[in-house]
């Protein structure tokens, strides 16, 4: 249509910095359940006005990490177990169809993924943040193989949201393996060789294995 100008890339604002900070914290567990966040204090502490702040706490709340106490701002939510099994359910209907629909692509998807699992041979698995994003990085790889920007955005809506952020955090305090990241995910992308049945099976396996760990404890 004529005179309509071009969108500019859109650059972060302080509000989304203040989310990202806040959620590092409470994905690192440096905020326990019941914990007061105030408004205030967070702001002086990321020396930044109370309106990105209070941004950021709106966008937590809608995501369920955290709830209004009247007048005393807001608590950190203990998550509960429904949420976990809901999150788990999303993870399955994304993840395994797209192993699914990956297996059916071949040595593309194959080399793409088995990059990418391999890239995360040296993840710290003592530093929470580096170990989230070096998951998010592998599962997202059986996504983008597909060329799909739906699969992709519903897949970010469940990884990328604070809920999600919380619920691997959760998993990888309990999850007493310690193994190496590439060692955990090469079955899932060896799985790929045997069809599509098989991809599907070995990701709801390695799933479900996550959703236990989380129920245990």
């Amino acid at each position: 249509m004529q005179g309509m100008k071009p969108i500019k890339q859109r650059r972060l604002t302080l509000a989304d910095t203040a989310y990202s900070r806040i959620s590092e914290v409470l994905l690192g567990g440096g905020v326990a359940p019941g914990s007061r966040l105030v408004m205030d204090e967070l702001a002086a502490q990321l020396d930044i006005s109370r309106t990105p702040v209070r941004d950021a706490l709106l966008r937590l709340e809608r995501e369920g990490l955290i709830e209004a106490a009247n007048r005393r701002g807001y608590v950190v939510r203990e998550v509960a177990r429904a949420d976990s099994a809901q999150l788990y359910q999303a993870r399955e209907a994304v993840e395994c169809c797209a192993a699914a629909a990956a297996a059916g692509l071949g040595k593309k998807a194959y080399d793409h993924i088995s990059a990418v699992i391999e890239g995360t041979a040296d993840t710290d698995l003592t530093n929470v943040r580096a170990n989230y994003e070096a998951n998010l990085r592998i599962h997202r790889a059986f996504v983008e193989v597909l060329g799909n920007p739906m699969m992709l955005d519903l897949f970010d809506r469940v990884w990328r949201g604070a809920k999600g952020m919380s619920m691997f955090a959760h998993y990888a305090a309990n999850e007493n393996r310690r193994l190496p990241i590439p060692q955990r995910h090469r079955p899932l992308v060896q799985a790929l060789r045997d069809g599509p049945d098989a991809a599907f099976e070995a990701m709801q396996k390695h799933i479900r294995a996550g959703l236990r760990v989380t129920r245990e404890h």
